[in-house]
């Protein structure tokens, strides 16, 4: 589960400008500030299967040009897109939230510090906020096993389009940046 979890937490924070990239479409919203920038990213299989014991290839490299301080906030939402758009709700699995939820830097940071730290982040940086500038990620893929997935979320998330959304906000609740991603999943 925290592999999804960071699959989605880092789609949504490795924006560039408008991009599409084998089908994952990423980019700042309007009039956003742009806080980083993509230098690489690959994503495979694509569309990606959500399934138990699945494997998803993911390599990725950013430049974080500004310092993500303590208290920083991501209010995710995600959006399942269709005739009818579906929001997704904000769900409690095994302690972790999913979906459409607000979450603090250190709790993203706290449910992917196992992966993370300390071979994708610059030296000297704890994993935790705040996030100073410099390389995070790898030029070389990484690759996740899904963990067995309960089937409420196999049937809340299903095969299809997703925009997500992440609005990064500082300790005062002002935006630091938005991101908008889109990806499929089969």
């Amino acid at each position: 589960m925290k592999s999804f979890i960071l699959l989605a937490s880092v789609l949504a924070l490795a924006s560039a400008k408008s991009v599409k990239v084998k089908g994952v479409e990423h980019g700042f919203c309007p009039g956003a500030n742009e806080p980083l920038s993509l230098d690489s990213l690959d994503l495979s299989p694509y569309p990606i299967v959500v399934a138990s014991g699945a494997e998803i290839n993911l390599q990725l490299q950013l430049t974080l040009n500004e310092v993500v301080p303590e208290g920083a906030t991501a209010d995710v939402t995600i959006v399942k897109k269709g005739l009818i758009d579906i929001p997704l709700p904000c769900v409690e699995v095994d302690d972790l939230h999913l979906g459409s939820c607000q979450y603090t830097g250190n709790q993203l940071l706290s449910a992917v510090s196992d992966f993370l730290c300390p071979n994708y982040v610059p030296d000297g940086q704890e994993c935790m906020l705040p996030l100073n500038t410099g390389v995070y990620g790898s030029t070389e893929p990484y690759t996740f096993v899904l963990p067995d997935i309960p089937q409420i979320i196999v049937d809340l998330l299903g095969s299809g389009s997703y925009e997500i959304t992440a609005k990064v906000n500082y300790a005062d609740g002002s935006e630091m940046t938005c991101i908008i991603v889109g990806i499929e999943l089969a």
